[in-house]
């Protein structure tokens, strides 16, 4: 079957493994949450970019009128 040495060598190659993936899964969660976090930044500015192109476009139709 299978020594004590090669199963602790195995032990810890499964150790290795699981430690190596969740290490990875981690870096990844941290790179998720910050994409969703500049994801939403970018939202509120081309949102009050939107405000401020509104408010121009009034500001020129005013002028028009007036002249």
């Amino acid at each position: 079957m299978v020594s004590v040495y090669e199963g602790i060598v195995l032990l810890a190659g499964l150790i290795g493994v699981y430690l190596k993936m969740n290490n990875e899964v981690s870096k990844l969660k941290n790179r998720v949450y910050t994409l969703e976090e500049s994801r939403s930044e970018v939202t509120e500015l081309l949102k009050q970019l939107q405000l401020d192109l509104q408010e121009i476009k009034i500001l020129l139709a005013r002028k028009q009128i007036d002249q």
